[in-house]
């Protein structure tokens, strides 16, 4: 709201260019609400900041097969997960949010049948945690075999997250990439079936 003793800037168009600013919540104003059409699967991005939601009612432990070449990752119904147990590893899927309030997973594995995991996977799943708490990133180090964790310096807001239970944010993530038999043509093929 312009205040009544700051003169308007008019500019040469003749316009006060300040009026013409949207408010940073404006989809609100105008009763616009973001659809959820695309949930990532994956660690964020380098210089991505992200929290991950507080809630264990947010994370949803699952079968899963990634496939490293096309970047992929499919989630195993527990049946056909036991019958090719050498392809997919259980992982934990965590809710997670960017600064732009864009919602991801992360999948983080789970130990194993010992109780641990690598080195990776255990300094993934302690930087998961600690963003509960803080507005992070992580970046890969390979001297050390983990990430480096860097939390926001500066005091930034809570996350807005989207009114959408866990199972919600996996069925929109996984569309199209659930595998509930062996018949599954990525099954077939890593078999060596087709």
């Amino acid at each position: 709201m312009q205040n009544p003793s700051t003169p308007k800037q008019i500019g040469i168009t003749g316009v006060d260019i300040k009026s013409l600013r949207l408010p940073s919540n404006y989809g609100a104003t105008l009763g616009v609400k973001k659809m959820l059409t695309t949930v990532p699967v994956g660690k964020p991005k380098k210089p991505q900041f992200f929290r991950t939601h507080r809630s264990d009612d947010m994370t949803f432990p699952a079968m899963v097969l990634e496939q490293k070449e096309t970047r992929e990752t499919y989630v195993v119904v527990p049946d056909a997960a036991q019958q090719i147990s050498e392809l997919v590893r259980p992982m934990q899927m965590y809710a997670a949010i960017d600064r732009e309030n864009n919602v991801f997973l992360i999948p983080v594995p789970l130990p194993g049948e010992s109780g641990t995991r690598n080195q990776w996977h255990e300094s993934l799943a302690q930087a998961v945690e600690h963003a509960k708490q803080k507005w992070l990133r992580i970046s890969a180090n390979t001297h050390i075999g983990g990430y480096d964790v860097y939390e926001a310096e500066g005091v930034l807001p809570e996350p807005e997250w989207p009114a959408h239970d866990i199972e919600s944010l996996i069925e929109v993530a996984f569309r199209g990439k659930i595998i509930t038999s062996l018949d599954h043509p990525i099954v077939q093929s890593l078999l060596g079936r087709i």
